[in-house]
Formats: C-alpha cells, structure tokens, sequence
C-alpha cells in the first residue's frame, strides 16, 4: 500500500483534533483526524474513511455502450460542502469496499455488488 504524505496541519480550537490535507502523487485532500498526533511531512498509510456516506453507486448500468461508460466513469475528486468530497473512482477491493481516485485509497466498507466503478459522495473525511 502506497502512503500520502501530510502537508499541513489546521488545529482546530484548543483540542487534539485536526484537520489535516494530505497529498497523493496527484491530488490533495483534507481529512479530519481526531486526537491527532502527527506531524507536517510525516507520511501515513494511504487508507482514508469516508463518513456520512450520502450516495455510493455504479454511474452506469452494465448494458450502456463502452464510450458512455467510459464518459461518466472518469475519474474526479471534488469539494463538496464544507468538508466533504464526491466523485467516481475505482473499485480496487471489492470484499473491503475499497475505492481509489486520485492517488487516494478510500475504505468504504462495502461497495455494491459487481461494481468496478462507483461514483460517490460524502460529508467528511477521516484519517485514523
């Protein structure tokens, strides 16, 4: 498994907690990170948790035709929200619910059936 490696750190009030981006070959993200005890340039393991998961699905059905599969099953990450992101990747583990888009591996727990890609959305990030 590939690591990602934190490029700042945003403390949030006079706690523990964090919020912490994180950068792949490719992309950068901010996840939430509670009871944080990292450090700026320290690499972690590249295994993110989305949380308040609000749409997890196949963007097609296996009968579409090839280019329209491959239109919108593009790979994208984005913003959503405050903290949150949506986008579509691949599914890399499907008996872990294992998805990746952009350099980052998120552990969904479950992804449906058969799927290869999924397009997603979620309200927070966590780094654990």
């Amino acid at each position: 498994m590939s690591h990602l490696t934190i490029s700042s750190i945003n403390w949030l009030s006079d706690s523990e907690d964090a919020d912490v981006t994180l950068s792949s070959d490719v992309a950068t993200v901010v996840a939430f990170c509670f009871q944080c005890s990292y450090k700026v340039g320290q690499t972690v393991p590249n295994l993110l948790h989305p949380i308040m998961v609000g749409e997890l699905q196949s963007p097609y059905l296996q009968d579409w035709p090839a280019d329209e599969k491959a239109l919108v099953g593009a790979e994208r990450l984005e913003r959503h929200g405050g903290s949150g992101y949506r986008g579509c990747g691949e599914v890399v583990d499907q008996a872990e619910g294992l998805v990746q888009v952009r350099g980052f591996v998120f552990n969904f727990g479950d992804v449906p059936a058969g799927a290869e890609t999924v397009r997603f959305q979620f309200d927070r990030l966590d780094l654990w």
